[in-house]
């Protein structure tokens, strides 16, 4: 159902890349800018923190566990990441994008541990949207999640002229 567990990890890593490179590019006034409901300050603590949960959602997923943001899941997540804004509060560029590398690091030594067999092993755990909920499964939405808000900047970036 999804790549294999080396070209999901190549591809959590250029997702980081093109991220980090958009993020860079800001100004420090634009990295302030509202993009919608959120600030590009905003998303890069959304991808601290979910950097940081994935590890242990997939851990959980491996125990045979529900992974605990799962009870948001059908509220978009809006809880779990309104805390994300308060845990990661930093409005200094510079450290937050020393922070999402520290914890990007950390969740790809992690997923770099867990053996092939086990990427889409199904562990009885059901995803709310349905479907089993794999180790997989976590990469490839943090996978495009990495994406759709790069998209997001870029696009309201080229509106604002901010790139």
């Amino acid at each position: 159902m999804f790549d294999n567990q080396e070209k999901q990890l190549a591809g959590l890593e250029l997702a980081y890349s093109a991220f980090i490179e958009t993020i860079s590019a800001l100004s420090p006034e634009n990295f302030h800018s509202h993009l919608g409901d959120w600030t590009a300050r905003d998303i890069v603590a959304h991808l601290i923190g979910w950097n940081r949960i994935t590890v242990a959602g997939c851990s959980a997923l491996r125990e045979g566990v529900e992974p605990f943001y799962f009870y948001d899941g059908t509220n978009d997540y809006r809880k779990v990441n309104a805390k994300f804004f308060v845990q990661f509060p930093s409005t200094d560029k510079k450290q937050l994008v020393q922070e999402i590398e520290i914890t990007k690091y950390a969740l790809i030594a992690y997923l770099k541990t867990i053996p092939e067999a086990e990427w889409e092993l199904d562990t009885g755990i059901v995803h709310y949207r349905g479907d089993a909920a794999t180790v997989a499964r976590c990469v490839d939405s943090l996978i495009r999640d990495y994406h759709k808000h790069r998209q997001e900047i870029l696009k309201l970036s080229t509106s604002k002229e901010i790139s």
